[in-house]
């Protein structure tokens, strides 16, 4: 399970305050923190900020690998030219991952050169000039059309990352279950593998840690490869244990009983 911290976005009032305030230490705390807690990739977004975006991710990207040389960034934005401006930023050891491109042709003409340049993951998700799809047929239409046109221009299937795009359930209950079918439908498409933004299904909701930790379990069982989350949260950490202990990922339950010892598990 490939998890993508999700605490660094300008969304969130915070972040965007150290943004803006060029506060570093909030910055490198809130990084070094996610990787402690088991991220894989720490996801930046400075799309929502009073600033230039473009100077904002270069200057959050510049403070967090400072601190740790050895990070994994996925750059999380709807404009490829903060994109660009990332990529060629990021001097770091890890790996890259790129959040997101869609079926939208304007989309993949700007972004797959770039994954191409730099070797990056994919986050692709299954809507095109159409909008949102409703049907997890819908999602595996858009996912078939995005898969073949990257693969023509020679990006590995093995690293690209479909989201089926969830729903709050809060305003449209179904789509949590049509997001759960189109798991399996899209990862018979190949190697290719499947994401989730996980806090969107529980939107607008009170104890939103609950539905999180239910619905990754769900995902987690039908397929799902990787989620972007908060890796603090211990109701989503028990849930990743519990889940790949139950599902013959964890031999004799090793990780899940370290887990427990470390007081990681609610």
């Amino acid at each position: 399970m490939l998890i993508i911290g999700e605490r660094i976005n300008s969304t969130k009032q915070k972040v965007q305050e150290a943004i803006k305030a060029r506060n570093a230490s909030f910055i490198i705390n809130q990084a070094v923190s996610q990787a402690g807690a088991g991220a894989d990739f720490i996801d930046v977004n400075c799309a929502v900020t009073s600033g230039d975006e473009i100077q904002d991710i270069d200057w959050v990207i510049s403070v967090i690998q400072s601190e740790m040389k050895d990070v994994s960034i996925c750059i999380d934005s709807p404009n490829y030219l903060a994109i660009d401006r990332a990529l060629k930023v990021y001097k770091a050891n890890g790996k890259l991952m790129i959040n997101s491109i869609t079926g939208e042709e304007a989309r993949i003409k700007n972004i797959l050169p770039l994954a191409l340049k730099y070797n990056a993951k994919l986050i692709a998700l299954t809507m095109d000039e159409n909008g949102m799809p409703d049907t997890a047929q819908d999602r595996f239409e858009a996912a078939r059309k995005i898969l073949e046109r990257v693969k023509n221009a020679g990006f590995k299937e093995e690293n690209i990352y479909f989201d089926s795009l969830i729903r709050p359930i809060s305003t449209e209950p179904k789509q949590a279950g049509e997001f759960l079918k189109s798991i399996p439908m899209i990862k018979s498409l190949g190697k290719v593998n499947t994401i989730c933004g996980l806090s969107n299904v529980s939107y607008g909701l009170p104890n939103r840690q609950t539905i999180n930790s239910a619905f990754l379990a769900m995902a987690i069982q039908a397929g799902l490869d990787a989620a972007i989350l908060d890796p603090l949260d211990s109701h989503v950490a028990s849930s990743i244990a519990a889940s790949r202990a139950l599902l013959c990922d964890d031999e004799y339950c090793t990780d899940y009983i370290k887990a427990f010892r470390e007081g990681k598990l609610i």
